[in-house]
């Protein structure tokens, strides 16, 4: 008969981490195809339900792009660079 000794218990665990660690391999395995075909699923919803693009380009408001340049470039110091720190 089998004696329960230091050496048994010890290869015992070890068999039972292992199967445990397949088992954990398998079902994560199973879980990342699972979601792999969720994404691809919610894809084509998203695709089914995407407006056509307008064949004809939008123009641009000229008025927007006056805006722009009418703005000041402002220096702005780091905290690391300045002679304080």
């Amino acid at each position: 008969m089998l004696s329960f000794d230091r050496e048994t218990l010890t290869i015992v665990a070890i068999i039972v981490c292992i199967a445990a660690t397949v088992y954990m391999y398998k079902e994560f395995t199973k879980a990342k195809s699972d979601i792999e075909n969720i994404k691809g699923f919610c894809n084509k919803i998203v695709q089914a339900h995407t407006p056509p693009q307008p064949s004809i380009p939008l123009r641009r408001n000229d008025d927007a792009e006056d805006e722009d340049e009418d703005e000041e470039l402002v220096h702005v110091n780091k905290i690391a660079e300045t002679e304080e720190n």
